[in-house]
């Protein structure tokens, strides 16, 4: 189809030249001292457009050959950024593919063509992005002595790139390169178990790049490493606002790390300081609620642990059978020596959750401890014979066999002590 529309108008073109130059008779005549040439005018014209095309011709056959070492240069330098960017790529494949070695291989090759790159804003940032590229493969290799070598010399490259005036574009991708650095840094130190190191890096980063969702979630996992549960549960409460975790997840691991700063406690006061520093929401989880009690107990404040449980006891028959099985274990641990208010409290729970047998073991517990044996008798043999925990049972023969030595009953006694003694 070309070469038909060329045809056509070499045809136009033909047939234009014929009807103007055929009829021109004109002449064109030049005079120089006592000389005269004289030229038809359509030759005349076909010299001056040859002399045209024959001038033009020369002075671009001129500029290219005056441009040639230019292009020359210019192709030499795309020719080693090709085999630079292939060298990066070849780094980022292997260590996909988990070949960390040729990985560190085509970094340093990356290294060494990156030398030779004549601007110097990109040639820093390059480099930058090739140790890193290194340093990433050696922290594979376990090569931790390469691998923060590699990293000093980006961090290197990274302040020079910033140094260097007039930088553009990469002195606003600086920061970005300089704060992914210190986050690698903080996972690697976390992959070495070093929570101190990883902490540090951490708290090098400005608060903007601290808040991100990676940097919250490395610092949960430092003082996870370092055993510092506070600062784990107000990490955990950050990324639960960013929606990192399932509500369910975030819930498991908020109750875990609250026990956690509770096993912290070493005296009932602070104990007590740590309690209230608990949200609201973690102080009203019967799992954290149940272990605040058994730390108590363990510390030998019961007297505030039946306080702080007074509290929950109040909406214990809105609670579901779950937690309010809990609940009453968690009282049940601090029944010695219960105060008489309870008494009412409790008996209203057993009234109304007759088929639920830790609530009936609890008021059984209370009956036993108020001195109230009547009450306490059949509510105790049930206890017995229920599926409750061991320690639960083996407390309920124990009172059983004191209120056969209140009756004077020693074999039955006997008998109580030897069930419970079964139970150990």
């Amino acid at each position: 189809m070309k070469l038909v529309v060329w045809l056509v108008l070499l045809f136009v073109v033909a047939v234009v030249a014929a009807i103007t130059l055929g009829a021109n008779d004109g002449l064109a005549s030049f005079y120089w001292r006592g000389w005269r040439l004289d030229l038809s005018l359509n030759f005349f014209i076909l010299g001056l457009l040859g002399a045209f095309i024959g001038l033009s011709t020369s002075v671009r056959l001129t500029r290219w050959l005056i441009g040639l070492p230019a292009r020359a240069r210019a192709w030499r330098t795309e020719r080693r950024e090709r085999a630079l960017q292939s060298a990066q790529r070849q780094a980022l494949l292997e260590s996909f593919a988990a070949r960390y070695t040729r990985a560190v291989k085509a970094a340093r090759r990356a290294q060494d063509l990156a030398q030779d790159l004549a601007d110097r804003h990109g040639r820093a940032e390059t480099q930058a992005i090739n140790h890193l590229l290194a340093a990433a493969a050696m922290h594979r290799l376990q090569d931790r002595a390469g691998r923060d070598e590699q990293a000093r010399l980006a961090q290197v490259c990274l302040e020079g790139a910033l140094a260097t005036p007039d930088g553009g574009d990469v002195h606003a991708r600086a920061p970005s390169a300089a704060e992914g650095l210190t986050l690698l840094r903080a996972e690697w130190a976390l992959d070495d178990h070093d929570a101190v190191g990883a902490l540090a890096h951490l708290s090098d980063l400005p608060p903007g790049a601290a808040r991100r969702i990676q940097a919250q979630r490395l610092r949960l996992q430092a003082h996870q490493l370092a055993h510092q549960p506070a600062e784990a549960l107000k990490a955990v409460r950050q990324l639960a606002k960013h929606q990192v975790f399932q509500p369910d997840a975030a819930r498991s691991l908020i109750r875990s790390l609250a026990m956690g700063v509770l096993d912290t406690a070493r005296d009932a006061e602070r104990l007590q300081r740590l309690w209230m520093e608990l949200e609201r929401e973690d102080r009203q989880d019967m799992a954290v609620l149940s272990h605040a009690v058994r730390r108590a107990a363990a510390l030998g404040d019961a007297v505030w642990a039946r306080r702080v449980l007074r509290l929950a006891w109040e909406s214990a028959s809105a609670l579901e059978p779950d937690q309010r099985r809990l609940l009453a274990q968690s009282v049940w641990r601090v029944v010695k020596g219960i105060e008489p208010e309870w008494l009412g409290a409790v008996e209203t729970v057993a009234a109304t959750h007759r088929r639920e047998a830790m609530v009936l073991a609890l008021a059984a517990a209370v009956y036993a401890e108020r001195q109230l044996w009547g009450k306490a008798q059949p509510l105790l043999e049930e206890t017995v014979r229920g599926d409750l925990p061991v320690e639960v049972r083996r407390d309920a023969w124990c009172r059983l066999a004191q209120l056969a030595l209140n009756k004077d009953d020693a074999q039955r006694a006997h008998h109580c002590f030897r069930q419970a003694a079964e139970l150990a």
